[in-house]
C-alpha cells in the first residue's frame, strides 16, 4: 500500500476554505472535501489524496504537487500558474478555465480531463498521458507536449502558437478549427488519423509529411499574442 492510501485526513470541516500560504500539506488527505475558494499559494501538497475534491477558483499559485491525486476532483476556475505538478494525477477531473501558465506537468495524467478554456501558455506537459482530454477553446500557446499520449484528444478551436508536438502519439486526436501558428509536429505519430477540418497554417510550422492544410489569412485587427 502506497504513502498516499496510509495518508493522514486533514483536521478541517469539509466545507473547509480559507488562507494557508506556503502551508505544509504533503501525503494529507483532503479526498471528498469543498476547498473552494480558497488560498494556498506555495503550498506543498507532494503526495496528498484530493481525490473527489471540489476546489473551485483556489489559488494554488506556486505550488508543489508531485504525484498528488486530483482525480475526479472540480477544480474549474482554479490557479495552478507556475505550479510543479510532476506526475500528478487529473484523470477524469474538471480543470474548465484553470490557470495552468507556466506550470510544470511532466509526466502528469490527464485522461479525459476537461481542460476547456484552461489557460496553458508554457505550460511543460511533456511525457504526460492525457488520452481522451478535451483541451477545446484553451490557450496552449507555448505549451510543451513533447513525446506526450494524446490519443482521442480535443484541440478543437484552441489559440495554438509556438505549441510543441515533438514525437508525440496523436491518434484520433482533433485539431478542427485552430490557426496552427509556429507549431511543431516533428517526429508525432498517428498523424494521419487527425482531424484538422477548418483548421489553417503558416510558414513556420513544421506540419506531419504529406499533410497539406491551407494557409491562415490574415485577422483583420487581431492583436499579436506575446509568448513572453
Amino acid at each position: 500500500m502506497g504513502a498516499q492510501e496510509n495518508s493522514t485526513r486533514v483536521a478541517w470541516a469539509p466545507s473547509y476554505g480559507g488562507a494557508c500560504a506556503d502551508c505544509d500539506l504533503r501525503e494529507r488527505n483532503l479526498s471528498g472535501w469543498d476547498i473552494s475558494n480558497a488560498h494556498y499559494p506555495r503550498a506543498d501538497l507532494s503526495g496528498a489524496l484530493l481525490r473527489a475534491t471540489r476546489a473551485m477558483n483556489v489559488n494554488f499559485a506556486g505550488a508543489v504537487a508531485e504525484r498528488t491525486d486530483f482525480r475526479q476532483a472540480v477544480l474549474d476556475g482554479a490557479s495552478f500558474n507556475d505550479a510543479e505538478l510532476l506526475q500528478a494525477r487529473f484523470d477524469n477531473a474538471s480543470l474548465l478555465n484553470t490557470n495552468l501558465a507556466d506550470a510544470m506537468l511532466n509526466g502528469a495524467k490527464l485522461r479525459k480531463s476537461k481542460l476547456n478554456g484552461a489557460n496553458l501558455r508554457r505550460t511543460d506537459l511533456s511525457n504526460s498521458f492525457a488520452e481522451g482530454a478535451d483541451f477545446s477553446g484553451a490557450n496552449v500557446s507555448g505549451a510543451i507536449f513533447d513525446s506526450a499520449r494524446l490519443a482521442g484528444a480535443q484541440f478543437n478551436n484552441t489559440i495554438m502558437i509556438g505549441t510543441s508536438f515533438m514525437d508525440t502519439a496523436l491518434d484520433q486526436a482533433s485539431f478542427a478549427n485552430v490557426r496552427l501558428l509556429d507549431v511543431d509536429f516533428t517526429g508525432a505519430t498517428g498523424t494521419d488519423s487527425i482531424d484538422f477540418s477548418g483548421a489553417c497554417t503558416d510558414p513556420l510550422s513544421r506540419l506531419p509529411e504529406g499533410l497539406e492544410i491551407e494557409p491562415c489569412a490574415p485577422l483583420e485587427g487581431a492583436m499579436v499574442v506575446e509568448l513572453q
